[in-house]
């Protein structure tokens, strides 16, 4: 008899605990409707603005997608950068920071910010295409495939978003130290207070994720207006970014066998997840969740990659200042490359060739000679011997490690007789004076602070009149236009050609390079 009004008023507790719960949501959600309404509104106004002052729809998409491209690109190397530095600094976390390490967590910072904020305007710009309507669409002259490629473009941007946090972020989130430098305010770099912290709860946000939820759902249930239309190249980008996104394929694994009514909340658990591998393994964390350390997705590995044979009939072919091309379908920033070869490299030569050649005494030389000659062979073909510019920059690579592909050619620079040699050393110290730039994420060939793979071969042979192409204001070169250049033989010559992992006849080469440029 004492029990029962214990029992009533427990009773009554929990029903006003779940009176307030529920009012409470109801709130929370009627604000998120409202957000949600206000930032359509926006988007649909701007969008419309844009439109009717005479910018063509496919041209203004065409120009988002440059500038996504560029910061996935830079993505990219920010994630891998934040690896190696968080890699570096836990591994002796007693001591102090150095002068070096403040600074570059920093400049780090500054540049993710910078990246974000970016990233942030692209993936807002199309968010209103989730609920465009037929009338709207035909009002703008916008098709039901550009519609689900802006749609795809902003989902794109906030999963990149989304990546970097998870992917980069998270490395020094977890940690107290790191965090607290990152955290506390720097006027010398533009930081104020708590960026970091501002990033962990935007990518937790229970808004964000229902944006991005709703972006996904479209994007699942209409991609399939795609099939049976003819190979788009940005469509084809655009999908293999979404869906091989760590983040995205981790919601959809996680919503596999939910019940509904009982929704686990994704990121939080990515998040706990990958403090607990790192706590646990002490290893790369990233690799083992994501099987993909800065997200430069690989379904495979190339066709070449470890054929010895190829490898050694390449070595005996290459002579110093040859140029290398590569096709690598497999990988994902191929796709959005025009035409049919996505990387340009240079060969050095050997040791004994660059004496030969006059310029192994060089400054610009000399200090790669460890590199470049370290072992007792002048003759070896076996060193770091390939100037390329990657997302990190411009480095020198072995041709071992650049075999990794399906297709490469090889192509010998043609020059005039009587400066042969002028002409081959000059171009020889320009490829060395390249090493150590910046990667050209503007694809702009009138700036030589920073440079694209193609550029290599534009600025290191300055005697021969490179095509060139006009793209959203800006001049560049892509592999192809340094290819189509060894179609005549002059200024260059087709050396070999290895295609889909086999080497194409000889007789063949030039007849089968330009069909499948022309394809």
């Amino acid at each position: 008899m004492i029990k029962r009004p214990a029992n009533k008023l427990v009773r009554r507790i929990l029903a006003g605990t779940l009176v307030v719960a529920l009012v409470t949501g109801a709130v929370f959600w009627m604000h998120m409707s409202i957000n949600q309404a206000a930032r359509e509104a926006a988007c649909f106004d701007e969008l419309a603005a844009v439109l009717t002052s005479g910018v063509d729809a496919e041209r203004l998409f065409e120009r988002r997608l440059a500038d996504l491209q560029s910061l996935v690109e830079r993505s990219l190397v920010a994630r891998s950068e934040m690896l190696v530095v968080s890699n570096r600094l836990r591994v002796d976390r007693d001591s102090p920071l150095s002068g070096r390490d403040l600074v570059t967590l920093k400049s780090g910072t500054e540049y993710y910010l910078d990246i974000r904020e970016d990233l942030y305007e692209v993936a807002n710009a199309y968010e209103c295409a989730v609920d465009a309507t037929p009338e709207m669409l035909r009002a703008f002259d916008v098709t039901p495939e550009l519609r689900l490629k802006a749609l795809m473009l902003s989902l794109s941007a906030a999963l990149t978003l989304y990546d970097n946090y998870l992917l980069g972020v998270v490395l020094f989130e977890q940690d107290d130290r790191l965090r607290k430098v990152i955290n506390d305010p720097d006027m010398g770099f533009g930081l104020v207070a708590n960026k970091l912290a501002e990033a962990t709860l935007a990518a937790n946000s229970v808004q964000v994720r229902h944006r991005a939820r709703r972006a996904i759902r479209v994007y699942e249930q209409e991609k399939s207006i795609f099939a049976d239309s003819a190979e788009d190249a940005d469509e084809t980008y655009l999908m293999q970014l979404i869906e091989n996104s760590p983040s995205y394929n981790y919601i959809r694994k996680i919503r596999v066998g939910e019940i509904a009514g009982n929704k686990v909340q994704a990121f939080e658990r990515i998040v706990a997840d990958t403090a607990r591998s790192r706590a646990e393994d002490g290893v790369d964390m990233l690799s083992g969740l994501f099987g993909n350390t800065v997200g430069l997705y690989e379904s495979r590995k190339g066709k070449l990659y470890g054929d010895e044979e190829a490898l050694r009939h390449l070595q005996s072919e290459l002579k110093p200042l040859d140029i290398l091309l590569e096709k690598t379908p497999f990988r994902l920033t191929d796709k959005l490359i025009p035409g049919h070869f996505g990387h340009v490299a240079i060969w050095t030569g050997t040791r004994a060739e660059l004496i030969d050649a006059g310029v192994w005494s060089e400054l610009l030389v000399e200090q790669y000679a460890d590199r470049i000659g370290s072992g007792r062979n002048p003759d070896s073909k076996d060193e770091y011997q390939v100037i390329e510019a990657l997302r990190s920059g411009v480095k020198l690579s072995k041709l071992e490690d650049f075999m990794n592909v399906d297709d490469v050619a090889v192509l010998r620079p043609v020059f005039d007789q009587e400066t042969k040699r002028e002409d081959a050393k000059e171009a020889l110290l320009m490829a060395f004076r390249q090493v150590g730039k910046k990667y050209d994420f503007n694809f702009d060939v009138n700036t030589t602070d920073k440079i694209v793979c193609s550029e290599l071969a534009y600025i290191s042979f300055p005697t021969f009149d490179w095509p060139t192409e006009e793209t959203l204001g800006r001049h560049s070169i892509s592999p192809d236009n340094v290819a189509q250049m060894a179609w005549n033989n002059v200024p260059l010559r087709l050396i070999a050609f290895y295609h889909d992992g086999e080497l194409v006849p000889e007789e063949l080469q030039v007849e089968k390079m330009r069909a499948l440029m022309l394809d």
